[in-house]
């Protein structure tokens, strides 16, 4: 279909606005996508979010899976220093996962947006709409498995309630313990009489391994909002409950308590049943920086006047150390 100089040379001008616009505020749509969540926001805080060229189709990620202490001794006189050698490292393989979102502006709702100002308010409401649309993806993504295979991986999917089975970044869990998150049933127990008792051993699980080059304790604890209430709802019982007027994070409405210093939020999209202790050192979301939240070339769609682009960002949630993550799942809320 040929297409009329005048509607041609509009088009472009509205391309370039819309891109320019985009790239303008591009680094507000990041941190507006990922600080949309407590999880991510903890993430975000504490440098989680980073640069990572992949290697072809993964991101490679190092792990230490034991200590080099096999040489470690007492020495006395004459003592022949030990030389054994011991595999500490190896590298596990994470696929990236592109995330690609259509913007399609159509001819109709531009030819009735023609004043300046009317014009920029469309654009505006454009990029919001589609930066919208990112972050609630994203935040629900991250806790709930996206059933595509293309799809990030989900915490729940990283840190399981049976980490026995599955693989993950191309490695077995049934072959390597190391490859295992902590986990506890809650079946047959109530909230009220052992909630606290699990929190503590689930803590101390995740607390064991020292010197792996990562933060000692969980920092993180997300469950549901109806778990949450029984945790508060049992700490004001003990009357030691104190509010958390210190992090910014109180602004959620999700989440103004801790246990042992950990932060516990709620999220609408946290699995039922489950309380996730996350040490937010062991993860991180890679992404590849030649492809973050980058937009595509305009392109007219077949035998129409409407025009669009893609945006599109790589990257994936990544674990170096299951271990120190745990799960206590099959809790039932008891509304202390």
């Amino acid at each position: 279909m040929s297409i009329p100089s005048k509607v041609l040379q509009r088009q472009i001008v509205v391309d370039n606005l819309v891109t320019q616009t985009f790239y303008k505020v591009r680094n507000t749509v990041v941190d507006q996508v990922f600080r949309a969540t407590p999880f991510f926001d903890k993430m975000v805080e504490g440098g989680r979010l980073r640069e990572k060229a992949p290697d072809g189709t993964h991101f490679e990620i190092p792990v230490r899976y034991a200590k080099a202490d096999q040489n470690i001794q007492y020495i006395g006189r004459g003592t022949r220093m030990g030389r054994k050698d011991k595999e500490t490292l190896t590298r596990i393989l994470y696929k990236t996962a592109a995330l690609g979102d259509s913007m399609v502006r159509y001819w109709a709702d531009e030819r009735i947006n023609r004043g300046e100002a009317k014009l920029i308010d469309y654009v505006n409401e454009l990029v919001e709409n589609h930066t919208m649309s990112l972050r609630d993806k994203v935040a629900l993504d991250v806790l709930v498995q996206d059933a595509d295979p293309e799809a990030i991986q989900a915490l729940p999917t990283l840190i399981a309630t049976d980490p026995t089975t599955d693989t993950i970044a191309m490695m077995s869990r049934a072959a390597n313990p190391w490859m295992r998150n902590q986990t506890m049933s809650f079946t047959g127990l109530t909230t009220k009489a052992n909630l606290l008792d699990r929190m503590e051993t689930m803590y101390n699980l995740c607390s064991m391994l020292k010197g792996s080059g990562s933060r000692s304790t969980p920092d993180v604890i997300i469950t549901t909002r109806e778990i949450y209430q029984d945790y508060v709802g049992l700490a004001r019982l003990m009357g030691i409950f104190q509010m958390n007027t210190v992090t910014k994070r109180v602004d959620f409405g999700t989440g103004e308590a801790s246990f042992k210093g950990a932060e516990i939020f709620w999220d609408e999209n946290a699995p039922a049943g489950e309380m996730r202790f996350l040490n937010t050192s062991t993860l991180q979301f890679a992404y590849d920086p030649q492809n973050w939240f980058e937009m595509t070339d305009w392109k007219t769609e077949a035998d129409t006047l409407d025009r669009t682009a893609q945006i599109v960002a790589v990257g994936n949630l990544v674990c170096d150390n299951f271990q120190k993550n745990g799960v206590i799942h099959s809790i039932t809320p008891t509304s202390i």
